[in-house]
């Protein structure tokens, strides 16, 4: 099967993620307080209640909102740190963790305009960037095995001086090209529960648990080049962490 490449607008629970994050940016939402009900917020974006937990799930698994069952939805108290937990081979890491061959199967990718939270995730070059969704499977089915959200800065896009226009170039640029010139990988991993996605005529079902690795990927600047979401079924990968020594990692 042939991948399908389709260049489009954002999806819905997007754009209603990136106004709530937005407004809970610019203070409309302090930490602590909760959001509207579902009822409000789906009527307020004209959506379905499954479309509106699409992006409050997103919102949750940025650490940005916290989901309390008959409680409702709160934004979380902000904080960042950071720390190198492991050292591991560097290249594509579905490859690295699935447990049968995946292989891509549609992309969708648009340019989003700059906001807050582009800004956030790369602070030292704010600018649009190419927003991605990348669908892969095992076999040619049209329910994907896994799934990845990418964020790529435009100005990395023109240093790489890769065609926008020849979606080819794009599939190779972030499946290989990418992990050819990155100097540096850091990836979480958390579990996250019930992620259900569809676009067009793929959809992608995570389970009760699922992995989420988060990937930001360095060069020879502060702020990632670009950023990876991956979704796998637990029962679809394995994580292994690899610890080595101090004294035989100088």
């Amino acid at each position: 099967m042939e991948v399908a490449f389709v260049a489009q607008s954002q999806p819905k629970f997007l754009n209603i993620y990136n106004t709530l994050y937005k407004e809970i940016q610019h203070g409309k939402y302090p930490g602590g307080a909760a959001l509207p009900t579902e009822k409000v917020l789906c009527a307020r974006f004209d959506v379905s209640r499954m479309t509106l937990r699409q992006a409050i799930k997103l919102l949750v698994e940025d650490g940005v909102v916290e989901s309390i069952r008959g409680k409702g939805h709160f934004v979380t108290m902000q904080k960042r740190d950071g720390h190198t937990t492991s050292v591991s081979k560097f290249e594509h890491p579905l490859h690295q963790v699935a447990r049968v061959p995946m292989s891509l199967q549609e992309v969708h990718y648009r340019v989003d305009l700059e906001s807050e939270y582009t800004n956030d995730l790369f602070p030292h070059h704010p600018s649009a960037v190419i927003a991605m969704e990348r669908y892969y499977a095992h076999t040619t089915s049209t329910q994907a095995d896994a799934l990845c959200f990418t964020f790529i800065p435009l100005d990395v896009i023109d240093t790489f001086h890769i065609n926008t226009q020849k979606a080819s170039d794009m599939a190779d640029f972030v499946e290989e090209i990418i992990y050819q010139h990155a100097t540096q990988s850091d990836l979480k991993c958390t579990i996250t529960q019930n992620p259900q996605f569809k676009h067009e005529q793929y959809t992608f079902d995570g389970g009760q648990n699922c992995w989420l690795m988060t990937e930001s990927l360095y060069g020879h600047r502060e702020s990632p080049i670009m950023i990876n979401k991956w979704y796998l079924p637990q029962e679809h990968g394995e994580i292994r962490v690899t610890r080595m020594r101090e004294e035989m990692m100088n």
